[in-house]
């Protein structure tokens, strides 16, 4: 299991969803958390560090470090 960081920006922007937005990028978290390369696909080249996770209403840029077993949002965006 990976663990999830996140910094006080993205979490105002997580916390200022809609709430079936915010629900959806939980849960997809969580699957992001447990496989993050299953569950996310490549942003610009693959080179399995920086990944996209695409829901329909939000998506999440974020960065997997393997060695630390960590998750790293950069970005979070409400789609519409």
């Amino acid at each position: 299991m990976y663990r999830l960081l996140c910094d006080e920006t993205q979490l105002a922007v997580w916390d200022s969803l809609p709430s079936d937005a915010s629900e959806q990028l939980t849960v997809a978290l969580a699957d992001v958390c447990a496989d993050p390369v299953a569950a996310t696909e490549p942003w610009g080249i693959d080179d399995g560090i920086h990944r996209q996770l695409i829901r329909p209403l939000v998506t999440a840029l974020i960065a997997v470090n393997t060695e630390r077993q960590t998750v790293r949002i950069y970005q979070i965006q409400r789609r519409h």
